[in-house]
């Protein structure tokens, strides 16, 4: 905040207005008492920031994350999508919903519950019944999908159901947009068509996951 104080943020946001069309004709502007004016650069920075305290508040609360080696690791989150992982589920639900109501009282955030998942990592059926009946959240099944990647409850599935179609894809794109190319030609002719639909990040991710 300091720095958009320094480049003018007053005053690029001072009394703001927006104006409607309506029936090619324009009508009379309207003042904006909250967010931005609609494709500024501004808005995914300052919503960055905002929830980028959710992430912190998370990562300090009482809230038991998993145990990846000697470190314990909370939440991923890219934009708005956050993946949170927890044990103690029910207890640690409770947590973080009550943390979310805290903040969203603050800023105005609020969850989707009606979009928001939980994947569990269970073989008690018992203990799956009992978390199913006291979350909120639909649980699925064998898989869940965060961003473009698949993940599913084994790992020996993740090859399938994600690496698999990558391939596939990229066979077809090879079969039918090149021709009589051999060596770095050919690898830099698929990269111009394919890249651009599959990003290289969630390749990575599912990397990391795995």
């Amino acid at each position: 905040m300091i720095t958009l104080s320094k480049v003018g943020i007053e005053g690029a946001y001072e009394k703001p207005t927006a104006n409607i069309i309506r029936n090619r004709q324009n009508l009379k502007s309207i003042p904006l008492r909250s967010g931005t004016r609609q494709g500024c650069l501004l808005s995914p920075h300052l919503f960055n920031m905002v929830l980028e305290v959710l992430a912190t508040m998370i990562r300090q609360e009482e809230i038991k994350g998993i145990q990846t080696g000697k470190k314990e690791v909370k939440l991923s989150l890219i934009a708005d999508d956050m993946i949170v992982y927890i044990e103690n589920l029910i207890e640690s639900t409770k947590k973080l919903l009550n943390l979310m109501s805290e903040f969203g009282k603050t800023v105005g955030y609020k969850v989707n519950i009606q979009k928001s998942r939980a994947f569990l990592y269970t073989n008690n059926e018992i203990s799956e019944t009992e978390i199913r009946k006291k979350i909120p959240f639909t649980v699925a099944t064998s898989k869940v999908k965060y961003l473009v990647v698949k993940l599913t409850t084994e790992v020996k599935d993740l090859y399938s159901e994600n690496y698999r179609t990558l391939k596939k894809e990229m066979k077809t794109q090879i079969n039918g947009s090149i021709y009589h190319i051999h060596g770095l030609e050919e690898l830099t002719s698929l990269k111009c068509p394919y890249y651009p639909k599959q990003s290289v990040h969630s390749v990575q991710s599912l990397s990391k996951y795995q």
